[in-house]
């Protein structure tokens, strides 16, 4: 990779994407959820992204196209919960920058000593052990060393890593149970405070059905030099609780500042499409 664009990349700003928590209706009767010892869910995510960074008259366009294959395997369960491992282990991403195109693919490496691969390195096949209680509430988890991870792939590569916080829903399940009060036009509200960011939410029901609830929702992030807006959908299994398929579109503005204390504008739209399925 070229020297200049990868020093680019670790000085200037980390453009914080935070994934959303699972999706939770305000209610007493929360949901338990049967996970069993040995079962694997497997989620496909594609990203698209286009990022515009300027300082003065200097401007930076990164567009990129990501897709990621991660697994939540359920190594314990007993009556206080589950642990869940999280692995990253498949990464294709291309990124069009500075008229440069960097492409990596971790079924095909071929540049061994590319700055891409020594990133993605950090993030793929490093399980994050979740424990969660019988409500999908995370208790704790386990976590590795990913600073050139974060400061390169979420500021630059369109990824959107999952952050695990303690008291919130992981973001496989919905906190949802089905029946007469979940109907088609039920809202409600949310706010969640993640690292140092606030994410307020309003979420619908758009429709339901025997099998599936489509919940829809907008969600406002404020920190203390990035906001973002995103607007998604959730298509959730009413048997498993389990979130099949999530859409979502994510505009963030604001500034960043490096360590040389030089202020650059940013600006980002990304567009994330997952699909999970249960594969054992």
């Amino acid at each position: 990779m070229n020297k200049q664009f990868a020093s680019f990349i670790k000085a200037t700003f980390t453009l914080l994407f935070i994934a959303l928590s699972g999706v939770s209706v305000a209610q007493t009767d929360h949901r338990v959820f049967n996970f069993k010892q040995g079962d694997e869910y497997q989620t496909d995510i594609l990203t698209n992204s286009r990022a515009v960074v300027q300082r003065g008259k200097q401007t930076l366009n990164v567009n990129t196209v990501s897709t990621i294959t991660k697994s939540y395997k359920v190594s314990l369960a007993n009556e206080r919960g589950y642990t869940i491992g999280v692995n990253i282990k498949r990464i294709d991403n291309v990124i069009d920058a500075m008229g440069e195109q960097f492409h990596f693919d971790s079924d095909n490496v071929r540049d061994t000593a590319s700055f891409l691969k020594k990133a993605y390195e950090f993030m793929l096949n490093k399980p994050v052990d979740v424990a969660i209680n019988k409500y999908g509430i995370i208790q704790s988890f386990t976590d590795y060393k990913a600073e050139m991870a974060t400061d390169t792939l979420v500021a630059f590569a369109g990824m959107q890593p999952e952050i695990f916080e303690k008291g919130t829903l992981i973001g496989l399940v919905a906190d949802l149970n089905h029946g007469p009060n979940l109907h088609k036009g039920f809202t409600w509200a949310d706010s969640v405070v993640i690292n140092s960011q606030t994410l307020k939410s309003k979420f619908w029901i758009e429709d339901v059905n025997e099998k599936h609830t489509i919940v829809k929702f907008s969600t406002t992030t404020s920190g203390r030099l990035l906001n973002s807006n995103t607007n998604g959908t959730y298509v959730v299994e009413n048997e498993t609780g389990i979130i099949l398929e999530k859409l979502l579109y994510i505009v963030t503005t604001g500034y960043q500042i490096s360590r040389g204390r030089v202020v650059y504008a940013v600006s980002r739209s990304t567009s994330v499409s997952e699909k999970t399925r249960k594969v054992r």
